[in-house]
């Protein structure tokens, strides 16, 4: 089970949050034992612990009005770009059972609650399995539906409507439950089972992924690799631990403060740190968005607009200048370099 006091960017707390306050749950309410307040999830780099989240996870699901529902929401929320360079990988890869397995190789870089397990067999269906035996139950329809909702998000990438109505969810949650889940997601639930679970049919995990790409998706899972090896690597040049905090979530916008945090010093030291290697946190920002920016426009057939919003930029135009001056060639025209 992914621990309770790791910490990982505020977004999904946030979507919560927004959320919840869309259903007039108030901040106050949801945040509630978290020692979080409304200026902590203003800070673009916050970061929060797993515990911090389920409380408040816990708060909400106490003043939410039905009885299933608030992870569907929040999860509907949840799209590619809230995962980073973990998304990124998951939708380029060959197919949908190699996107799964990447989801779960790398699963301590999503916003993960439970851990995850994918599971064949002969003349059955294939399930992803939700281990939830570790939370309390408060929190387990939430987990569920949210898990849930994020693996079917992914699904639409690779099957069509058809298919997906074949789609199903297994849970060990009150028959009750289970129909009020069925009533909000529109497909089947098969409650009162023995597992947690999204249940598809056997011939989806071969399907292709239309976006697949071998060189981004070998890009990715370098990345990927990279940030999984953080965690326990204290040799790494500083400059390649700030790269490594920013791929992982390169979708936002972040200042030094988000990489002292993640790397546990003040910012400083990291300053100096930095300066020491002959650069500086500004550089490393800029090159390290443009470079996933670059690789993107060349290698996964993005528009110039996608690509901006996926390394961050809040407008299309200001990447282009940035890229333009950076690179000496505009985003347009890495773009049409693509092979026909």
């Amino acid at each position: 089970m992914v621990s309770a006091n790791s910490t990982r960017p505020a977004t999904s707390l946030r979507v919560l949050c927004e959320t919840a306050q869309d259903l007039g749950i108030g901040l106050d309410v949801a945040l509630a034992g978290t020692g979080l307040d409304e200026s902590d999830l203003a800070e673009a780099d916050r970061e929060v612990t797993i515990d911090q989240e389920l409380t408040a996870v816990a708060n909400i699901a106490a003043a939410y009005p039905a009885e299933a529902g608030l992870g569907v929401a929040v999860g509907e929320r949840l799209h590619v770009n809230a995962f980073g360079i973990w998304g990124f990988a998951v939708l380029t890869s060959p197919t949908f059972r190699a996107a799964i397995e990447t989801a779960m190789d790398y699963a301590r870089l999503s916003f993960a609650f439970a851990d995850l397990e994918f599971h064949e067999a002969p003349d059955d269906d294939a399930r992803l399995v939700f281990d939830l035996s570790a939370l309390d139950p408060a929190v387990r329809p939430y987990v569920l539906e949210r898990q849930s909702m994020v693996t079917i998000h992914f699904a639409r990438e690779v099957v069509d409507s058809d298919v997906l109505s074949r789609f199903r969810i297994e849970t060990t949650l009150s028959s009750d439950y289970g129909r009020a889940l069925a009533d909000r997601i529109g497909l089947a639930v098969e409650a009162e089972s023995h597992k947690d679970a999204v249940v598809f049919p056997a011939d989806v995990p071969d399907l292709p992924v239309p976006r697949s790409d071998p060189v981004t998706l070998r890009f990715c899972l370098e990345q990927c690799e990279a940030l999984a090896a953080r965690l326990t690597d204290d040799t790494q040049p500083w400059s390649g631990k700030v790269r490594d905090v920013l791929v992982e979530d390169i979708a936002q916008e972040h200042q030094i403060g988000y990489a002292a945090r993640r790397l546990a010093v003040n910012e400083r030291t990291l300053r100096r740190r930095l300066a020491d290697e002959g650069t500086t946190f500004r550089e490393l920002y800029a090159d390290t968005r443009l470079s996933i920016a670059r690789e993107l426009l060349e290698t996964a057939g993005l528009s110039v607009e996608a690509v901006a919003h996926r390394v961050g930029y809040a407008e299309p135009a200001s990447f282009a200048r940035s890229f333009a001056k950076h690179y000496g060639v505009t985003p347009g025209r890495v773009r049409r370099r693509q092979p026909a």
